[in-house]
């Protein structure tokens, strides 16, 4: 009788640990990004067995190192990192109330910078946020789900407080380079987790020494070394980022925006198989652009009108001692490889990203060229700008059907269009 009582419960122990392992690998997650790689092993370094576009959903099946393993359509399996994907992570049924600490805080329709701006709120605006997803949180508004940066939020009562900055901590780093080593501990002699690649951020909860304590999408802490990372850590005392707009209203009337053409003078930059150089090619951009900003009524500042040189500082300059609302660097790219192509959006400080991914997202959606992402770039006249700037790659002049295609009135139209719209969705 004991026995038959012992095997009964163990069955019912086997059924129970089954339905919830059932339930736990049937959730699922979205892809956040217009096309994403999925992996034969959770690294960046692993081959690419299947690739997946913007909304599709995957089953989960297990969760390592801030990457899902999924069941493929094809039946086979494959990793999706968790960087790009919307609802991993998820924390839900928990009510908290606070209060925005900085204004121009963009509202999005999902959890990921890659989403729709929906809105807009600002210093001390309330919201009550009803769950939590990777640093963003679930809030309600104009009578919808929305969701905004964590880091924007300051709950009430000390003891409540966002725990970034009780800790003295907050903001993002922003992984420089590809392979960068995310580690167990704070040493470069701790074992690796995993790795991040050029363009990716997360979350800082604390420091130790020269090493940033951050979350991964799985929400595993690691360190980082700081060294390697850009951040917009405690860049004030709300952890806001630096650059702040001086102009808070919406839409492009009123901002100041600064046309960086580059090259110029005694500097051409690359040139196409038919002669054309890069300077022209940014200065016809610049222009094109001018003209539909200033219709718009914005305020237009170009660091350079004509084919003269100007150097790198007095272009970053042109930025910082003007306040400008946005800085964008136009450049056409050239490689020793003829068949290098693309466009390609970087910035260097965290409170630039917000900037080259709205424009990023409208070049991405608009143009046939292939899109090579938002990505981080050490370069002066972003490095050494206080203001929300990016600079872009439109193009590669030295491919020879590129490089033809890029120098037309037609491409020339759409391109400047394109960084228009993307001006406009982010001052939405």
């Amino acid at each position: 009788m004991i026995k038959r009582s012992i095997i009964c419960l163990a069955s019912v122990l086997l059924i129970f640990l089954h339905t919830n392992i059932t339930a736990k690998a049937a959730s699922t997650i979205h892809i956040a990004v217009n096309k994403a790689n999925i992996r034969s092993e959770p690294s960046n370094t692993a081959n690419i067995v299947a690739k997946a576009s913007r909304n599709e959903q995957f089953q989960v099946l297990q969760e390592k190192f801030g990457w899902y393993k999924v069941q493929l359509p094809s039946g086979g399996t494959g990793w999706i990192a968790g960087y790009i994907v919307d609802n991993g992570g998820q924390s839900i049924g928990m009510t908290k109330k606070g209060k925005i600490t900085t204004d121009n805080v963009h509202v999005r329709s999902n959890p990921s910078l890659s989403s729709n701006i929906i809105g807009k709120l600002h210093k001390g605006d309330p919201v009550t946020v009803t769950g939590e997803n990777n640093g963003w949180a679930n809030v309600t508004y104009s009578n919808q789900s929305a969701w905004i940066s964590k880091q924007f939020i300051q709950f009430g009562g000390a003891a409540q407080a966002n725990k970034n900055e009780s800790s003295g901590t907050g903001g993002f780093a922003y992984i420089s380079n590809d392979q960068t080593n995310l580690r167990a501990g704070a040493d470069t002699s701790a074992p690796v987790i995993t790795k991040g690649s050029a363009g990716e951020r997360y979350p800082i909860v604390g420091q130790e020494g020269d090493w940033y304590k951050i979350t991964t999408a799985s929400g595993r802490e690691a360190y980082v070394a700081s060294w390697l990372v850009s951040s917009n850590k405690n860049t004030s005392s709300t952890g806001e980022p630096a650059a702040q707009s001086t102009n808070q209203t919406s839409g492009l009337s009123g901002k100041t925006i600064v046309l960086d053409a580059g090259h110029g003078g005694n500097d051409p930059g690359s040139t196409n198989q038919i002669g054309v150089s890069e300077k022209q090619l940014t200065m016809q951009t610049a222009k094109r652009l001018q003209q539909k900003l200033s219709a718009a009524g914005a305020n237009v500042i170009l660091t350079r009108s004509d084919d003269q040189y100007v150097n790198l500082d007095s272009r970053a300059s042109a930025a910082n001692n003007n306040n400008a609302d946005a800085f964008i660097s136009i450049h056409y790219d050239s490689a020793a490889n003829p068949e290098a192509n693309g466009v390609t959006a970087y910035y260097h400080h965290g409170y630039q990203y917000d900037l080259a991914s709205s424009v990023n997202e409208v070049l991405n959606s608009s143009l046939s060229l292939n899109n090579k992402g938002t990505r981080f770039g050490n370069y002066h006249v972003i490095r050494d700008n206080s203001r929300p700037a990016t600079l872009l790659e439109l193009g590669y002049l030295s491919n020879p059907h590129e490089g033809q295609y890029i120098v037309t009135d037609s491409y020339q139209e759409l391109v400047s269009n394109s960084i228009y719209n993307g001006l406009q969705s982010y001052f939405k």
